[in-house]
């Protein structure tokens, strides 16, 4: 399970960081179709139809705020949408449920929309590859720490495998080699050490929390994974849970600290 684990995330490692590397239309097409799956996940949680009229709107709307930045402004079409969805399709289609369904595509697809506006800033190749940085060494630090030594379960009625000793161990994990990989990918002009462990840091506790809210979204729904496309990880939603609450704090972070970025 480990080396299939292991596998998955070099391959997709390597398709982000390459996606990255390029940016643009090919960076934008990646981050909208991880979003639209994510959101299928959410709704297929919900027991929605695929090919309802509900997620269809749900995943157009996912896509449109990943590709196209204005479209920030119209979030609320998607609302308006799924209350007129409860009027036609009221006996299959409640107003929890379009609550619940807006909120996904909303989760699902704002942190995607700000790595693309993280991106498209003038060190933004660096400034993306630092927050998938931040992310993976926090995963990582936890895995290595919490296997190691084990002790406390964090919050074992919502994710009984973490533990506080891992956690912690993420968290300063992620706080050094942060800003020690914004040394190689930053210009040097950004080499403000205590401020990239700033970012590290920051990053690693909202990833946590990602990681925690897509496990509490998964019990609540009585289910063991979000889906089944990525072996040994489970779906999409459960490899880039950290990101969705992680990127928008970065974003805003990163654009605070560094105005010149």
């Amino acid at each position: 399970m480990l080396r299939q684990r292991v596998v998955t995330a070099v391959l997709g490692a390597v398709l982000v960081i390459s996606a990255t590397f390029l940016g643009g239309v090919w960076l934008a097409i990646l981050f909208a179709a991880i979003a639209a799956v994510s959101t299928l996940e959410i709704g297929a949680m919900m027991k929605v139809r695929p090919a309802s009229a509900e997620n269809v709107i749900a995943v157009a709307f996912t896509v449109l705020m990943v590709m196209w930045g204005p479209f920030e402004q119209f979030w609320y079409v998607l609302f308006y949408a799924l209350l007129l969805v409860t009027i036609l399709r009221r006996e299959q289609f409640s107003f929890a449920g379009a609550g619940m369904l807006f909120a996904a595509a909303l989760y699902s697809s704002y942190a995607f929309r700000m790595m693309l506006d993280l991106r498209a800033l003038t060190h933004g190749f660096g400034w993306v590859l630092l927050v998938f940085v931040a992310i993976w060494s926090t995963d990582t630090g936890a895995f290595f720490i919490g296997r190691a030594f084990g002790g406390r379960k964090l919050l074992p009625e919502v994710s009984p495998k973490k533990t506080v000793s891992g956690a912690i161990g993420g968290f300063f994990f992620a706080t050094i080699v942060t800003p020690i990989a914004g040394w190689f990918l930053l210009e040097h002009d950004i080499h403000k050490i205590a401020l990239l462990a700033v970012v590290g840091a920051a990053t690693s506790i909202a990833g946590q929390l990602g990681d925690l809210v897509e496990s509490a979204l998964k019990r609540h729904y009585a289910v063991k994974d979000s889906g089944w496309l990525l072996p040994g990880h489970g779906g999409i939603l459960d490899r880039f849970d950290s990101l969705l609450l992680a990127a928008p704090i970065a974003y805003h972070l990163i654009i605070w600290i560094f105005p010149h970025v």
